[in-house]
Formats: C-alpha cells, structure tokens, sequence
C-alpha cells in the first residue's frame, strides 16, 4: 500500500476551526482515517478561567472510501493561539480502516496543554470522536469524477460542563470532485451543540510525491449565548489554512499546515495555529471470497 495525496479532515467543537492535510491511500479511495480530530481547543471543558467559547463545530471530509481492511493511524501535533490563551494538543492519534466497499470507520482523540497568562494551566484527554462514513457515489468510478458521502459523527466530551450533554452528534455531507493534477472537495452539515457550517479545500499535485492543500471553513453558532454577546463575541466566524503532504515511504507520509481566523478577531478568534505529524498506513485484512463454483 502507497500513500500518496493529502486529504484535509477537520473537527471542531469550539474554536478555533482549522485544518491539517491528511495523507490518504494511493488509490485515492478516501483519508483512510475517516477522519481526524485535526484543529481547535480540545480541552474546551477545562479552559482557564475567563475564557469563554462559542460552539464553532465544522468538518471537512472528501467523498471517497478506503478499501475494506485498508486504514492508515495518524500520529499528529497542533498548537493553537487566540488573543486570550494557547493551547498544545500533542499527541492527537487519529485513524481508520474501510469496513465494506460503501463504509469507512474513523476515530480521533488529543491529548491537550492549555494556558492562559495568570491562570493554572490545564491538560489532559480532550474530546473523543467516531464517524462512519457511508459512501453515496464513488468519484473514482464515474467518468465525471464525482462523488457524495454522507458521515454521521458521534462526540463524547471528556470535560463537558453543567449546561452541556456529554454525548453529542453531527450530520456533515460531502462532495468531492476528481480531476487528473488535483482535486476538491466540500462538506456541509450541523452539529448538535448548535453549529452551522460549510467548508471547502482544493488539493493540488506539486510533484509525484508531494501534495498541496489550500481550505477554508465558515461556522455560524446556532445558540443565543447572552455571555457570549456581552463579551462581545461573534456567532460565525471564517478561517484558511494552507498545508502540504509528502510521501515518504510506500506506507508513510509526513504532513504540516499552518492558518488562522479571517473573520473578525475576537476573544475566541485563532490568530495561528500550526499543525503536523505522520501518516501510517496498513492493511489489517483482506476481503475473503467467494468460492469457486466446480
């Protein structure tokens, strides 16, 4: 198995929204992973004191699958920066493996380092989540090289605070759209604690074994949070990321991006975050089949 492209998942159940590319297989079934936990504060449930979050979820995922028994394990950092605090997530593993030709489990969880000036730092466990992405139509089979998926999301929060559900949901959709030196693709969807959102990415070919990939996301914050709007705080926001894969092995790819919020720069606002790690792909087994008829 060879990874080759870089795919762009993106989780989030606060802020700030960003994304890191994802190397997928080198048949271009989909990000093996299915997908990750790629950005934004996972330790939202233990902020340092003063801070407060508007719930900016988002994703960002392409329409193709992983081959059954196929999977790739991610081993990641990110460091994120709002005017208020920083945080490190580091390690964040996520992954995944194809389960039928129609159907790809994913999974992420960080392991976060929070703090802010004059207030006790935090770490610990951030939150976990599970998908499944089901497959609507196949881009790599159709002669106009698209494809839908649909990917219901569970998230469990490890620190969820009194006024919210430990267990929540997301219903994101995506398109994706095959051409020959690149690709793009685009989800759309809800999340539970109340966020609206579309993000987009387009991934270029830079050399046989190298990939760039440039995304965007827009989230609006279904929920009246009287807190919120009295520090000030907006209920949508837009943020860019830029990122690259490289292929350094048949089965291993190294990958990093860097971005920030574009909307307006408040409390919650990312003023950087910048993000990396490797990509392991394996096979764990193979499609038994059918015997021959004598």
């Amino acid at each position: 198995m060879r990874l080759r492209r870089a795919s762009i998942i993106l989780i989030l159940a606060a802020v700030p929204t960003f994304v890191v590319p994802r190397p997928i297989l080198a048949q271009g079934h989909g990000n093996a992973h299915g997908q990750s936990n790629a950005g934004g504060p996972s330790g939202i449930g233990a902020e340092p004191a003063g801070v407060d979050v508007r719930n900016f979820g988002s994703w960002l995922d392409d329409a193709s699958i992983a081959p059954p028994g196929n999977g790739t394990v991610n081993v990641s950092f990110g460091y994120y920066r709002t005017p208020l605090f920083h945080e490190i997530d580091m390690p964040v593993v996520d992954g995944g493996v194809g389960l039928t030709n129609k159907v790809q489990f994913g999974f992420s969880v960080p392991f976060f380092h929070v703090s802010q000036g004059g207030a006790p730092a935090a770490h610990g466990l951030g939150d976990l989540y599970m998908n499944a992405k089901v497959q609507l139509r196949d881009p790599a089979t159709h002669a106009d090289g698209v494809g839908f998926a649909v990917i219901p999301v569970v998230e469990i929060l490890n620190n969820a605070s009194i006024d919210q559900r430990r267990v929540n949901w997301a219903l994101p959709a995506s398109v994706e759209v095959q051409r020959r030196a690149w690709r793009a693709y685009a989800s759309g969807g809800y999340f539970s604690r109340g966020s609206l959102f579309a993000s987009g990415a387009v991934e270029l070919t830079v050399s046989e074994r190298a990939w760039m990939t440039c995304s965007g996301s827009s989230s609006y914050s279904t929920k009246i949070d009287p807190v919120g709007e009295s520090l000030g705080l907006s209920r949508s926001r837009t943020d860019v990321s830029v990122g690259i894969s490289y292929a350094a092995a048949p089965a291993i790819a190294v990958f990093g991006s860097i971005g920030r919020t574009l909307s307006r720069q408040d409390a919650n606002a990312g003023t950087v975050v910048i993000s990396g790690g490797a990509s392991f792909g394996f096979s764990a087994w193979r499609p038994s089949r059918p015997p021959r008829r004598k």
